[in-house]
């Protein structure tokens, strides 16, 4: 592909490229283009910088490091080929020719412009026409669009069809005034996928662009600036048409700003293109039909087939890595889980977006369900909330016996589809709700101290839920009816209640039958004697009564001893402990330590509160709000024991000896 022999006569045209065999080449070579000029022709070269360029073409032109005055040198002989010798036999392969040193050279701004405009000239040649987007277009370096894409986009124009997808993308990148960030470039694939998906959203018929009256009409100024050639075509002219460039536009920017995410991660990560953490980045149009996320629920629909799945098998499915030795997940991780799920179409329960949870733990057991976009709800609707304490009560109590099973869940559903103010994915949240709870129950004690914030007025409703819920397997045992009694203190509902509720649950046995009344045989009572009068004196009486209050006051006067005076000492003052916690006071510190020393049974821990002047369950919450603020959970566990929860303790021994 290069002019070889001696001319026979000077020819500008050709002899900037064409290899004289006669003229001297040396062999030490100009590697880094010390003896190179601006305009490089063949025959200017020195010897050295001869042998060099020689020495390029003979390794097949694909040495990245040679200076580009070389490639220039070449590439002369290339637009000489085309445009002075006019071989259209030949336009293919120097088309892919260029191409190819595109993807060598393309960095050099010189280069990539020169090379871009000669491409451009393919569309003369049959090249290339109307054919799909394969790759991000060359920058525009000119004043003006490409003349490919003016006739490519005249052409629709002259044959009355609008522009598709491909034909606007194309337009709107060829601007001068473009340019293609780096999220386009590094993920040219994936904007292209976006960029199609979001053009079909908002002109599912096509793009139709009113006919502009001016025709094309071009000049190609030679690289080796050796020639040019005009060019003039009876085809509509697009160059002139502003009007739809604004909305492609806003669809180009809000594609780029959409795979930013996922363009930092393949700058990090390339590995991750094709993976699961890398798709789960991409822009919702974009999940279905990933392979990374098919192979994902594939294997996870197997883990919910066999029952509950532990959240450390879940993360491991969604390719998150968790360290060896890990007890608690971090809420970092956690939250990612979340939006992995979502992008699923998988919701999960217990899921602290919708709901009070406790920190979930690797070998925790969570609750999966099918949802559309992870089946997010308003939290904080009052109809959801409610079913949502009704669906918690109900369940501690279906589980109080040790035991769930399944016409106790049953009993929930049916309550909850029974309320009319729920949504259905409110409805399915919620049974994966009851379904968590009863995989890994709350300490009783500590749900019930929740109730205390219920309204009134619904407190009956969710004691009937539990009734119903306990009766669902058709007995019920001690440890059901005391955690019974219990739901109904914490409601502040009285015990009667109760007692009645689970008395007319019982199975009806139908009418009782009264038998016919029957004669009897009736024995009179005795009557009782009268008793017989006694006269009482009333002077003798009060005469009496007046004798004996002398005698007392004269025994009184007798008996008394003077008392020395007294008065009483003030109370101790209480001497202020040092706190060690920072946050807590001495007297909620001092109760800390000694949780922290050993757990006590309630009765004690009332002791030790009381010891130091502190109210036990005002004690405890105070606790866990530090903890809340401190580590971002509660500490104290409240059941039969009080007691420090073991996620913390390794976390608080460090904070009270630093303190």
């Amino acid at each position: 592909m290069v002019y070889y022999g001696t001319p026979a006569r000077y020819d500008p045209k050709h002899d900037k490229s064409r290899i004289d065999p006669l003229l001297p080449i040396n062999p030490e070579g100009d590697p880094t283009g010390a003896t190179l000029t601006y305009w490089q022709s063949y025959d200017g070269l020195e010897p050295r910088a001869r042998w060099t360029y020689l020495e390029w073409l003979e390794g097949g032109r694909t040495n990245p490091d040679i200076p580009i005055g070389y490639v220039f040198v070449f590439f002369y002989g290339l637009e000489q080929r085309l445009l002075v010798d006019d071989a259209k036999d030949e336009a293919s392969t120097i088309f892919a020719e260029i191409r190819r040193l595109l993807e060598i050279y393309g960095e050099n701004y010189s280069f990539a412009s020169y090379a871009s405009r000669l491409l451009a000239l393919a569309c003369l040649y049959d090249e290339d026409r109307d054919e799909p987007i394969a790759s991000a277009p060359s920058r525009n370096y000119e004043m003006e669009l490409p003349l490919n894409v003016r006739v490519r986009l005249g052409r629709r124009i002259e044959e009355g069809q609008p522009f598709n997808a491909d034909d606007c993308i194309l337009w709107v990148l060829s601007l001068p005034d473009v340019y293609l960030r780096t999220p386009g470039q590094r993920c040219f694939d994936e904007l292209l996928e976006l960029w199609r998906v979001r053009f079909a959203a908002r002109n599912p018929e096509g793009l139709r662009v009113r006919r502009p009256k001016s025709k094309i009409r071009s000049q190609y100024q030679a690289a080796s600036n050796t020639f040019f050639r005009s060019i003039e075509m009876e085809l509509p002219d697009i160059s002139g048409t502003r009007a739809p460039l604004n909305g492609l536009r806003t669809i180009l920017d809000g594609c780029i700003e959409d795979l930013s995410a996922y363009s930092r991660l393949l700058g990090r990560d390339p590995d991750a293109r094709g993976r699961l953490r890398g798709d789960l980045l991409l822009p919702l149009e974009l999940h279905p039909g990933r392979s990374s996320f098919a192979a994902c629920r594939s294997v996870l629909d197997k883990a919910v087939a066999g029952g509950f799945v532990m959240a450390s098998d879940v993360a491991q499915a969604l390719d998150f890595e968790i360290e060896p030795g890990t007890e608690k997940l971090p809420a970092n991780l956690v939250r990612q889980m979340g939006v992995a799920l979502d992008a699923l179409d998988l919701g999960f329960e217990p899921d602290r977006r919708y709901g009070p949870a406790a920190t979930l733990r690797a070998d925790a057991r969570i609750a999966l369900f099918d949802a559309s976009l992870g089946g997010p709800v308003d939290s904080d609707r009052s109809a959801y909330a409610a079913a949502r304490v009704m669906v918690e009560v109900a369940t501690l109590a279906a589980v109080s016996d040790g035991t769930v099973v399944s016409s106790e869940m049953d009993a929930i559903e049916r309550r909850l589809r029974a309320t009319s103010d729920l949504k259905e994915e409110e409805v399915v949240r919620l049974l994966a709700c009851a379904k968590a709870l009863a995989a890994d129950p709350p300490k009783v004690r500590a749900a019930l101290k929740k109730l205390a914030d219920v309204a009134p007025e619904s407190r009956a409703a969710l004691a009937a839920s539990a009734v119903e819920a306990v009766l669902a397997d058709g007995r019920v045992i001690p440890d059901e009816v005391r955690f019974l009694e219990e739901l109904h203190v914490a409601l502040g509902l009285p015990a009667s209640a109760l007692y009645s509720a689970l008395h007319r649950s019982g199975e009806d046995v139908g009418p009782v039958e009264v038998l016919p009344a029957t004669a009897e045989h009736l024995v009179p009572l005795p009557i009782e004697p009268t008793p017989s009068g006694v006269a009482i004196d009333g002077a003798r009486l009060e005469r009496i009564r007046g004798e004996t209050r002398q005698v007392s006051a004269m025994l009184a006067a007798i008996f008394v001893e003077e008392q020395p005076d007294y008065t009483p000492a003030p109370p101790p003052k209480a001497n202020p402990t040092t706190s060690a916690f920072a946050g807590l006071d001495g007297p909620h510190s001092d109760l800390l330590l000694r949780l922290l020393s050993d757990p006590m049974p309630r009765s004690e821990f009332d002791a030790a509160a009381a010891e130091l002047r502190l109210m036990p369950d005002g004690a405890i919450e105070t606790l866990n709000e530090w903890g809340f603020d401190t580590l971002g959970e509660p500490i104290v566990e409240d059941d039969d024991n009080v007691r420090i929860s073991p996620d913390v303790i390794d976390q608080l021994e460090p904070i009270g000896v630093a303190a």
